[in-house]
């Protein structure tokens, strides 16, 4: 796949009202599938998300290139494992640069 969708799904997130896209994401071997979602609604589901948010930040205009990838019910994958039970429905925040592939839709079975 074309690694622009994966930034048009991204976008997507972003609008109002956001359209969430399930995907599957290979980082250096794990595999972790959920919902884009916009940074906004990952920060708010933090126990901390007071002390990451920066005022100076929240006037800037939001970068041109975008750097991560939010998704919420994550699930956690190892090739040939089932998902751990403890990490489904979590948020994670993904590097961009550490994806090394993606598929769009269901999870794995």
């Amino acid at each position: 796949m074309d690694p622009a969708q994966l930034l048009i799904a991204i976008d997507l997130a972003e609008t109002d009202p956001p359209y969430e896209t399930k995907v599957t994401l290979t980082i250096d071997g794990l595999l972790v599938s959920g919902f884009i979602t916009d940074e906004t609604r990952y920060l708010s589901h933090l126990a901390n998300a007071r002390h990451l948010e920066d005022p100076q930040r929240r006037s800037q205009p939001p970068p041109e290139c975008q750097t991560f990838i939010h998704l919420r019910d994550a699930s956690y994958y190892q090739p040939g494992q089932k998902p751990k039970a403890g990490n489904i429905g979590s948020y994670a925040r993904v590097p961009l640069g550490a994806v090394i592939g993606f598929s769009f839709g269901n999870e794995l079975k």
